[in-house]
């Protein structure tokens, strides 16, 4: 047996350290007589079996590395999944900063619609199983039509998948919660509060300028009592990197834990984001710094810590069946890129047969795994990756774990060990 090239050995205290595996994300404490142990390859037979089984120990043969690589193909095989990204309209009642979307009044249709319900009965009858839609815009509120429509078909015909929306959540009704309810397989949303009220105002901006934060909260509250899931995302900038007050006007919410969880990303610049000065963070080893402190926030406050942990792909839709498809049904690389001629992947036409160009399959081919820092890099396992856009473009942006992975594994210790009564540790 070999150690596993993926072992990240870190100090704890009074002489224990932490061994940590980021291919199985399993961690151990071990006193300095059983580490001199484990590095002399002189365990007993029932704690080498033991390490083994958490990863801290391979066979000789093993590929670890091969096997990552497989892993991340295997995404790409033809699957009985379809996963979408639909977006019914990219127009919007909000004007963010960073946002990437230039806010046209491009909605889908009931041509499109059409088309894309056509697109979805070939896919089952091709022998897809399971179907998930991820209804985007814009604002997808703007235009419910088209959700309404397809709904119905998956819900009629019981079709296996669910399915959420990504919403600003200012048009969230109580009258719309009931429909969606009742008539659709939508059981969560995505709703972005950009920090504590003050700090959301700025960056959340309504068209008329209005505040949009207190009727979002309501709308937030509304949604879980309804039996909806909610998760908060925070795009997170310089402005609203203090997440303490924000994590406790969260609290004051009073929303069960079990109905909402909370979503740290970061606010890139994009083309059509508006330019500002020491408003975005500039590489991905200053955002680190920001998200160490965010997950502080997030055990001081007694919620479970965000972390990076991608395990098939660094990014969701590096997948064969995994597409977002813009208003007029061409299909885009992700839904945080731009719907321009560099992303398009291909089309639905009017039949509801799909066109894949060689846009398409030169990304299948642009692995990470051809690249030498990241074969090399011990947060690999983690990060398969990370974000496609950003090597797309040439801006390769790491996971913040990497910049201080000594720091996070004593958080993932500090965690584990608070839940199970043993204390904090300092």
């Amino acid at each position: 047996m070999k150690h596993s090239r993926y072992n990240y050995i870190t100090p704890e205290k009074d002489g224990f350290f932490l061994l940590f595996n980021t291919a199985k994300e399993t961690l151990v404490e071990l006193d300095a007589e059983m580490l001199n142990y484990y590095e002399s390859n002189t365990l007993d037979s029932e704690t080498q079996a033991a390490m083994t089984e958490l990863g801290f120990l391979v066979d000789d043969s093993f590929d670890e590395l091969e096997s990552l690589e497989a892993t991340w193909r295997k995404n790409f095989e033809e699957s009985s999944t379809l996963d979408l990204t639909v977006m019914v309209t990219d127009a919007c009642n909000f004007r963010c900063p960073y946002c990437y979307q230039s806010h046209c009044t491009h909605s889908m249709g009931e041509k499109q619609t059409v088309s894309l319900y056509k697109y979805l009965s070939c896919a089952i009858d091709s022998g897809i199983k399971t179907i998930n839609i991820h209804w985007f815009g814009g604002e997808p509120l703007l235009n419910t039509a088209p959700i309404f429509y397809i709904e119905h078909f998956l819900k009629e015909n019981h079709i296996k998948g669910s399915s959420n929306v990504t919403t600003n959540g200012y048009l969230l009704t109580d009258n719309l919660l009931h429909r969606f309810m009742e008539e659709t397989r939508i059981r969560a949303f995505q709703i972005t509060l950009d920090g504590t009220e003050s700090m959301h105002n700025q960056t959340r901006r309504h068209v008329s300028g209005i505040p949009t934060y207190g009727r979002i909260c309501e709308n937030i509250v509304s949604a879980t009592q309804q039996g909806f899931f909610v998760i908060i995302r925070l795009n997170m900038t310089k402005e609203n990197q203090n997440l303490d007050p924000f994590l406790s006007e969260i609290q004051a919410l009073g929303i069960s834990r079990s109905k909402y969880s909370i979503h740290i990303t970061n606010a890139h610049e994009f083309t059509n984001s508006e330019k500002r000065s020491d408003f975005y963070f500039n590489t991905a080893e200053e955002y680190s710094i920001a998200y160490d402190k965010a997950q502080d926030s997030f055990l001081k406050a007694h919620y479970k810590f965000p972390r990076n942990v991608a395990r098939k792909a660094g990014c969701g839709f590096e997948s064969y069946n995994t597409f977002l498809v813009g208003t007029d049904l061409k299909l885009y690389f992700c839904s945080s890129c731009e719907c321009i001629e560099t992303f398009e992947q291909g089309y639905i036409d009017d039949e509801g047969q799909i066109h894949l160009n060689n846009q398409y399959w030169n990304r299948i081919n642009m692995s990470v795994f051809n690249d030498p820092e990241c074969r090399n890099c011990i947060v690999l396992p983690l990060c398969m990756g990370g974000c496609t856009y950003c090597r797309l473009n040439q801006k390769k942006f790491c996971i913040p774990e990497k910049y201080f992975l000594d720091k996070y594994i004593k958080k993932l210790y500090m965690e584990a060990t608070t839940k199970s009564g043993r204390g904090d540790f300092k």
